[in-house]
């Protein structure tokens, strides 16, 4: 098993411990310097990824893969597995030093990346992005917030991105309600949380379905998290968007809050627990899954729900859903949307291992996905076998692929064949052009579009820490943010009193707080700089 990790048995070279080190960027002989192919002589490579079920799970069998190793010369040996799977198989890897020669889409965490890097499992990317990668530089350019997501507190930089540009990802969850039956309680779309409160009693008491049941569930989400996130910005909450977690700017201070123990939190929670013991939030909201949405939506149950699109929580009724028209306005009178990111989605989507003998190499074939033409390619396939333009001279798959689905199939089953992107986070810049997800469906852009004006002037790309700091930080947000989640949780169901709120803060204090405010303190200085 730990052979399958590595398709030419590489091990980490003796004297890689410790800080790592450029690679050796002298252009190797069989190294191309642009265009295809990028080698002169066939090179395979080793790659860990993770797999989606509805992939094949033989990625070499993926379409884009056999014309991509056809155009450089490259050939992967894919070594995937399933997200259940992944984090124990990468973490063995590493532990090992039995390494791919590349880590494509393993969900490796921003700490993980910082601290192999460090320690030398990974390669440091700097110089080769310099010299090979001259359209990551360019995407680097454009979007100031890639590059501070991406180094280190030293500036080093130990792994490639998964970027977005698209508002309709970055939001990364709407509330989407149910127009027919706003239109049968005579409601228009709220602009308020008061009206809100109003709609959703309105959806509770009307016979929504008319099966003359009381089973019609005002509001739902996945989890209570993602009820937040669409209700936090008409608090003043999050005002800086979700690349740090809990973590914005006080609007009275300017200094960095910890917000789950402000004012305007315990508001928040006031607002939610009214909702949750009228009855107006899912009962079983802390054990959904995304499959209960759906099923509730099947059965005409659901009055509103929060999402990153509609057709992933929607199926037969999907069109009966539409976002808000703007951002709610909350009792203070705040109006911002605050469920957003930057462009920057996840750091660690693609690492060089320090065991790679072709690390140029392995950096010119990535680099094409950060090019217009890749991204197409990554998306879409190949132009005139699986996609072309279309009546309106835009892009999509070809008709005879996505028309007629089989039965028991999926849209993203149907495409897998071809493209990889189905399970998300590749290491490429999305492009609504090209992207076929269902934040790119016209209900999801829609709700995408009226709801940009109130975004937060500014979206924090994730801070870089330290080796020190990040050990230190994990060990604190452990106990720290698991007593935010269950406290959160027990004020909304009521199982404690907000009259309890001040003993909460004190306890969350006690448990280090000072603390990890330094530690993102001496980040944030450093990410503004």
């Amino acid at each position: 098993m730990l052979a399958a990790c590595s398709g030419n048995n590489n091990t980490k070279p003796e004297g890689t411990n410790g800080p790592s080190t450029p690679a050796d960027t002298s252009k190797p002989a069989l190294l191309n310097d642009t265009g295809f192919p990028i080698v002169n002589e066939p090179v395979t490579m080793s790659a860990m990824v993770m797999l989606s079920p509805a992939q094949p799970p033989d990625w070499n069998e993926i379409r884009v893969w056999q014309e991509y190793e056809k155009m450089t010369g490259i050939r992967m040996e894919w070594d995937g597995y399933t997200s259940a799977d992944m984090t124990e198989k990468r973490n063995l890897a590493l532990a090992s030093n039995e390494l791919p020669d590349v880590f494509f889409r393993t969900r490796m965490p921003d700490s993980d990346v910082d601290k192999y890097g460090a320690d030398g499992s990974l390669m440091k990317l700097n110089d080769l992005i310099d010299q090979y990668a001259p359209n990551f530089k360019a995407v680097m350019e454009k979007y100031p917030d890639v590059r501070k997501g991406l180094e280190t507190a030293d500036g080093s930089i130990y792994a490639m991105p998964s970027l977005t540009d698209s508002p309709s990802i970055e939001i990364t969850r709407k509330l989407f309600l149910n127009q027919s039956w706003l239109e049968k309680a005579g409601k228009s779309m709220p602009k308020t949380t008061d009206e809100l409160y109003e709609t959703l009693k309105a959806f509770r008491d009307g016979d929504m379905n008319d099966n003359g049941q009381a089973d019609e569930v005002p509001l739902t989400a996945d989890s209570l998290d993602e009820l937040t996130q669409v209700l936090r910005g008409a608090f003043g909450l999050g005002n800086r968007g979700t690349g740090n977690g809990n973590w914005d700017v006080d609007p009275e201070t300017g200094k960095l809050r910890f917000f789950p123990i402000s004012d305007a939190y315990k508001q928040l929670l006031t607002y939610m627990n009214k909702l949750y013991t009228e009855k107006l939030i899912d009962q079983e909201i802390f054990t959904n899954t995304g499959a209960k949405v759906l099923a509730m939506n099947e059965q005409n149950q659901l009055g509103s729900f929060s999402f990153g699109n509609v057709i992933g929580r929607a199926n037969t009724n999907a069109d009966d859903y539409a976002g808000l028209d703007q951002a709610l306005v909350g009792p203070a009178g705040e109006q911002l949307y605050t469920s957003a990111r930057g462009h920057f989605g996840s750091k660690g989507a693609f690492m060089i291992s320090s065991s790679n003998k072709h690390p140029e190499a392995a950096m010119r074939w990535i680099d094409y996905f950060y090019s217009e033409e890749g991204i197409r390619m990554l998306y879409l396939g190949i132009e005139g076998e699986s996609y072309g333009k279309n009546a309106e001279g835009q892009y999509d798959f070809l008709p005879e692929i996505v028309s007629n689905i089989p039965e028991g199939s999926s849209f993203d089953q149907v495409v897998s064949k071809y493209v990889p992107y189905a399970g998300g986070s590749l290491p490429t810049l999305i492009l609504e052009d090209y992207f076929k997800g269902g934040e790119t469906q016209p209900s999801a852009k829609a709700a995408a579009e009226k709801l940009s004006p109130y975004l937060p002037d500014e979206l924090w790309a994730p801070f870089g820490f330290t080796a020190e700091e990040a050990d230190e930080k994990q060990a604190l947000e452990t106990d720290i943010y698991a007593m935010v989640s269950q406290r959160t949780a027990e004020f909304v169901q009521g199982k404690t009193s907000l009259d309890e709120f001040d003993k909460y803060v004190e306890q969350i204090k006690r448990m280090g707080l000072e603390r990890l405010q330094e530690i993102y303190g001496a980040a944030y200085e450093r990410y503004t700089k």
